[in-house]
């Protein structure tokens, strides 16, 4: 399965006139003109706040707000434009962000007491982040701060309070930066209102440095608090679950993971982590089933922040390899099948190889010739380099043990036209010949031979 950004580009009959739009700049590199000029066809108000002075390429359309020389931090800021917004709702978009326009809410499914959260899905390196923040805000809040935090923007506090719910459907945004990447720990850390999933922040960043008991102290920390929004909850248990993995408590992991897929089916990161738990005890017919569970959801969006998803093409190598060690030939070239549908036929030599004795074992004949001919077909008869050739004669001893003597025969004839000094041609091309009853011809070839 494919991400693709989607574009920005709408029919005027889908304007959004009912929400302002900021486009919050951390810095004018990621200005981009064309995408704001979009954005203006779709909403009355835009406004862009960047550092310095207004940009002469931004469009006439667009407001323009400087925050450089008021020294605030991003949660200040967010709230001012709050207060400034003409509309009943604004939403807030960052830097190199793409919005969904098509997954957009309807305003009748929306309400001063139901707000929808922004699913923001960072794309790259062969897999999928996925974010959750309340980027879409009601302006009708009696004057109250509504972001708390530094420069890690939340509303947690103000929507527990006034019992907001959260609608079913969130505001898809796709971006390749990370989202919170600029966050400083410490300083967040510095003020009474921080941000709860700064832990999870925290959390992350301790997994990636291997540092697994103080990760999971961190992912605790959150889960003891009371006034969590739901995303960020099962963030925690993954997160959590995650830990005790990698310090092989897998029976806890286990455990948290099953909490966690019961809470919320959709997920990616649970299945993900009790399918390593199976391949680290070999059992590979529960690894197998779980990630095929895994990718039967992963087309689905979940509601777990810090959600991690692995792109169609790794997942269907991963189901082939893991049916193999099944036991499942059969299945794991299904799958080697689907991926080439995925892939286009565009793949590597080494899986191309890897398919074709596959197929071979399977004695698929035809599709072990087809795979055979795409694999040779810019090389052969006479473009062979040594490890080529020694990796063709491998192949043809798996034909000729499958007895396809016939198609042997023929792409030794070839080659020992293309090659006649070649020795180990002339002789394999012999062997062939006896098979298929060539007889005459394969006389003629020794009476050859030095």
């Amino acid at each position: 399965m494919k991400y693709q950004l989607t574009s920005a580009l709408t029919k005027r009959e889908e304007a959004i006139s009912w929400a302002d739009l900021v486009v919050f700049l951390s810095d004018l590199k990621y200005l981009d003109c064309q995408k704001i000029k979009d954005w203006a066809q779709k909403f009355c108000n835009v406004t862009v706040a960047g550092k310095g002075k207004r940009p002469a390429r931004l469009p006439k359309e667009v407001a323009w707000y400087s925050y450089a020389n008021d020294n605030k931090k991003r949660s200040e800021i967010w709230n001012r434009l709050v207060r400034r917004a003409e509309k009943e709702w604004v939403l807030f978009v960052e830097d190199d962000e793409q919005i969904r326009f098509s997954d957009f809410p309807k305003e009748e499914s929306l309400a001063s007491n139901v707000w929808s959260p922004a699913l923001i899905r960072q794309v790259g390196g062969g897999s999928i982040r996925q974010f959750y923040q309340m980027r879409l805000v009601n302006t009708d809040i009696d004057g109250e701060s509504l972001y708390e935090g530094q420069n890690l923007p939340d509303c947690t506090r103000y929507i527990r309070e006034k019992d907001i719910k959260l609608y079913n459907r969130p505001i898809l945004i796709e971006r390749e930066s990370s989202p919170v990447a600029h966050i400083d720990v410490e300083e967040e850390l510095s003020v009474k209102n921080y941000a709860p999933k700064l832990y999870l922040v925290q959390g992350d960043r301790y997994f990636q440095e291997k540092k697994y008991v103080r990760s999971a102290a961190q992912y605790r920390q959150l889960l003891k608090k009371k006034k969590l929004l739901p995303f960020d909850r099962l963030a925690a248990v993954n997160g959590l679950a995650s830990c005790m993995a990698e310090q092989h408590k897998w029976t806890k992991a286990m455990t948290l993971t099953q909490e966690s897929i019961k809470a919320e089916p959709l997920q990616s990161l649970p299945y993900l982590i009790q399918y390593k738990i199976h391949k680290l005890q070999k059992e590979w017919q529960k690894a197998h089933a779980v990630l095929r569970r895994y990718f039967e959801r992963q087309s689905l969006y979940s509601r777990a922040s810090f959600d991690k998803i692995m792109n169609g093409e790794i997942t269907l190598v991963n189901l082939a390899n893991i049916a193999l060690k099944a036991g499942n030939r059969q299945k794991a070239s299904d799958y080697f099948e689907e991926l080439f549908t995925y892939k286009r036929g565009d793949v590597d030599r080494s899986l191309l190889y890897k398919v074709l004795v596959l197929s071979i074992e399977l004695s698929d004949f035809e599709r072990s010739v087809h795979l055979f001919n795409r694999l040779f077909k810019n090389v052969l008869p006479d473009q062979l380099d040594e490890k080529q050739k020694e990796e063709l004669n491998d192949i043809m001893d798996m034909f000729m043990a499958q007895e396809w003597y016939g198609f042997v025969a023929d792409v030794y004839n070839k080659l020992h036209n293309a090659y006649p000094e070649d020795q180990t041609f002339k002789r394999r091309l012999i062997v062939v010949l006896t098979k298929t009853n060539r007889l005459d011809k394969a006389r003629n070839i020794v009476a050859n031979i030095v």
